[in-house]
């Protein structure tokens, strides 16, 4: 049996939807369990609107792991409810305090907690 040109299209399409829903899928899994991860380990819920400051060092660390696991800025803020640019603040604010761990000691322990938790 032979496809035509524009049933070949639409089967493209078709495909193609598939696997980015199949990818969304698999990425809001991914962030979930990262959260559900740092809950665990900090007793904080970084889906919480909250700004207290053990909620946002965690959220800040999640950012920051979540970023280098290769997920958008824009994905982890949707993920998070956040604008991509309160993101990228707050995974600037981790690099800091990676560059100045005696200031950042609260933020380096939380790190070291989650990423040793996650591998």
């Amino acid at each position: 049996m032979r496809l035509t040109t524009a049933d070949r299209v639409v089967l493209a399409r078709d495909i193609q939807a598939s696997l980015t829903a199949q990818d969304g899928v698999q990425t809001e899994a991914r962030l979930r369990h990262l959260a559900g991860v740092m809950k665990a380990v900090s007793g904080c819920d970084v889906l919480e609107r909250s700004r207290r400051a053990d909620i946002v060092r965690a959220r800040v660390v999640f950012i920051f792991v979540a970023r280098a696991e290769g997920f958008s800025q824009c994905t982890i803020g949707e993920f998070l409810s956040m604008n991509h640019s309160s993101v990228s603040c707050m995974e600037s604010k981790m690099a800091d305090a990676l560059s100045l761990p005696v200031a950042y000691q609260d933020y380096i322990g939380l790190y070291n907690q989650f990423t040793n938790a996650i591998l």
